[in-house]
């Protein structure tokens, strides 16, 4: 072996292993998304690497765990799943401290933060300053969110919200102490409208009481963006925290550009966005960004004790494999598609004598009418679209239903207005989707449709036969 392995060979490996080692110095070094992918080997190398900086992982010492909580996984599957990486992140006193028992998982969380940073900035958030992934949804973010603002606003009790018909945003409130002044939107032709004035006058009236503004990017169409900028210049004007549901508005050019505007018009002072919405990873993270880092700095030590390094780790290993220029066409792809998505359900609206919503400001989800459908039978269409493999879309019915969450009653749920409609179904392109998918979804559509309207008429043939009988006896 040592005749066989010269000279030659030794100054290879001694190349490998400096190119290897000064790839992952560089790394950490500039703490950016790479501009091109990594190979998933030296992925893998990077994790092996962080993992052997945790004293439950070290080689060069034998650690003796004497406390609580030492990194102990009992199970070999688990410990392969979390990549030997067991301690979390953050202390008890805040999320961003870094855990000295946890060297190589705080390494990965701040590589994460600054990734998450750096995404949204080539999203296009510029205005963006600092940012932090925590191991939440994004309605716990807020929550978060909202509890971290009381600390300078402790005498406020409520949260002034711009309705959007969704459960979790509305039960963060709730979450975080807080109750809800719910303002409805304004219609302006097709589209579902910030009403600012009401805003306006509610902070003019109540804003000592108030804890934050909460206003909502991405959202269901008819539903439009909010109107962030005006909203901002109203928080600046009444010293009350602006809030906003950034769920899965990284991927819209437009939600982008309000965030921007809204933090040099006004006051903005967090946002928060999905991973798994906006990063495609698995669900169960989210970031919190703001133009300013002590802002971020009061959130992180809002949250009780360590946290999952799991969404962090998950981020960083997402962006290392599609890089920068990966990350930017995954934006670019989702934007031309919507375009297609959009086309190709004007064409079926058409051919069936039904009508897409105009909302020019929503880059992400469409609103078809029902008008043909029986308003009893709506619903039902929706579950046969589940039923045919269409998942994500949304059938919201004309029918008016009253429902009650957290003690509030909201008339058509789910439509964001107590507005009567015909009903609509919903549908997304979101990050991800492809064009093959989209290709297939306008074949089972047609269907779907098709054979759902013939059974309908079928019933009602038969209806009317029956009649017939009873009218002859």
């Amino acid at each position: 072996m040592k005749a066989s392995f010269g000279k030659r060979e030794e100054a290879l490996s001694n190349s490998v292993s400096k190119s290897t080692h000064k790839m992952l110095a560089n790394l950490w070094e500039k703490k950016d998304i790479p501009e091109e992918g990594w190979p998933e080997h030296m992925v893998e190398r990077l994790l092996s690497w962080l993992a052997s900086h945790d004293t439950n992982n070290r080689v060069d010492s034998i650690s003796i765990g004497a406390g609580e909580r030492e990194g102990r996984v009992a199970s070999p599957l688990v410990r392969r799943l979390h990549c030997n990486l067991s301690h979390g992140v953050g202390r008890s006193g805040s999320l961003d401290e870094i855990q000295p028992k946890a060297i190589g998982s705080s390494m990965l969380a701040c590589l994460a933060n600054e990734f998450a940073l750096h995404s949204l900035h080539v999203a296009g958030i510029s205005t963006c300053k600092a940012a932090i992934v925590v191991p939440l949804c994004t309605g716990m973010s807020l929550s978060l969110c909202m509890t971290s603002f009381r600390k300078q606003r402790p005498n406020a009790k409520y949260v002034v919200w711009s309705r959007i018909d969704q459960k979790s945003c509305f039960k963060s409130i709730y979450h975080a102490g807080f109750k809800p002044i719910i303002v409805d939107l304004v219609r302006e032709r097709d589209a579902l409208v910030t009403d600012v004035q009401s805003i306006a006058r509610i902070l003019e009236e109540r804003g000592k009481q108030v804890v934050c503004v909460m206003t909502t990017t991405s959202c269901f169409a008819p539903r439009s963006p909010d109107n962030l900028p005006a909203i901002a210049r109203i928080c600046a004007e009444h010293g009350v925290p602006h809030l906003v549901n950034n769920a899965y508005g990284v991927q819209s050019e437009h939600c982008c550009r309000l965030i921007n505007e809204a933090s040099t018009s006004g006051r903005l002072d967090a946002f928060v966005q999905s991973l798994d919405k906006n990063f495609q990873v698995p669900v169960g993270g989210a970031i919190i960004a703001a133009r300013k880092q002590s802002v971020i700095n009061s959130i992180a030590k809002t949250y009780p004790g360590r946290a999952s390094l799991v969404p962090a780790r998950d981020l960083v290993l997402t962006l290392l494999h599609t890089g920068k220029r990966g990350f930017i066409q995954s934006l670019e792809q989702q934007k031309r598609l919507f375009n297609f998505v959009r086309r190709k359900l004007e064409s079926f609206a058409n051919h069936i004598g039904e009508c897409v919503y105009e909302v020019e400001t929503n880059e992400i989800s469409l609103a078809m009418t029902l008008g043909t459908i029986p308003v009893e039978k709506q619903t039902l269409f929706g579950s046969i679209l589940f039923n045919r493999g269409i998942t994500g879309a949304r059938v919201i019915p004309a029918n008016v239903k009253t429902i009650t969450l957290e003690g509030c009653e909201f008339q058509n749920f789910g439509s964001h207005t107590d507005e009567k409609h015909g009903g609509y179904l919903n549908m997304a392109c979101g990050v991800g989707m492809t064009e093959v998918e989209i290709d297939e979804l306008f074949n089972r559509l047609p269907l779907a449709y098709s054979s759902f309207m013939k059974e309908l008429h079928k019933d009602d043939r038969c209806s009317c036969n029956n009649l017939q009988d009873d009218d002859s006896i």
